[in-house]
């Protein structure tokens, strides 16, 4: 069986056992019949699952947005998109200033001269390449970002699958433990369309993100020439 987390992220350690059914209102509401917690908050850092009632069901919650947020190689390999993109807006810069200059050189010669011709197709083929290798660029960052994104949820999904299996957890659920600001209408937009409005010692994002950093190379130097995320096997 395999368990599919959507929404954001964050985490607390727990197991609800809900006595008959999980009753799905709407994508975004969820309403939990029955509560029983089934996780130990004792020493151990990732929980001990306890045995559920005759006809339950275990559910856990995993704040998503939190887990992306702290993910090391997740961040590392956002970071290497990042400083690559900066890298080549540098070269951009570069190569509009250089337009610039032949531009203004340009203004210098006598129109409709051979040399006037030459300059002025040099620089609309320029200028022309220019656009086009934007555009590459920009395509490329999407689906560099897209491939990150995708890697880092299946390793994800593949963490809160042992989890569950090691400790009896039938159903995980999306979680926002971020408050409300209220001075940020985005915010408290948010806030309302909470997945799980209210949990009580159920959180596993913690543990689940220990697990993903666990074998986390550190950043080195030469960090930005690391090859493509990849989750490990």
């Amino acid at each position: 069986m395999r368990l599919t987390v959507h929404g954001r992220i964050r985490l607390q350690q727990g197991v609800l056992n809900v006595r008959n059914s999980l009753l799905f209102a709407t994508a975004v509401a969820a309403i939990l019949i029955g509560a029983g917690i089934l996780i130990d908050s004792g020493a151990n850092a990732q929980g001990q699952a306890g045995a559920p009632r005759a006809g339950g069901t275990n559910v856990a919650v995993i704040d998503v947005g939190y887990i992306f947020k702290n993910a090391a190689r997740f961040k590392q390999s956002m970071d290497d998109i990042k400083n690559d993109d900066e890298k080549f807006k540098q070269e951009i810069l570069a190569k509009q200033e250089a337009m610039q200059a032949g531009v203004q050189n340009l203004q210098k010669i006598p129109k409709g001269s051979p040399e006037y011709q030459i300059l002025e197709e040099q620089l609309a083929g320029d200028q022309t390449k220019l656009r086009l290798d934007m555009a590459r660029k920009q395509k490329d960052r999407i689906e560099q970002e897209a491939k990150v994104y995708f890697n880092a949820y299946r390793e994800l999904e593949d963490h809160i699958n042992r989890f569950a299996t090691t400790y009896g957890i039938d159903i995980v659920l999306r979680f926002n433990a971020e408050d409300m600001d209220p001075s940020q209408p985005e915010s408290v937009l948010n806030g309302i369309n909470r997945f799980v409005v209210y949990q009580r010692d159920l959180d596993i994002t913690v543990p689940i993100l220990d697990q993903m950093n666990r074998n986390t190379p550190p950043r080195t130097s030469a960090g930005t020439n690391r090859p493509p995320f990849q989750p490990p096997r």
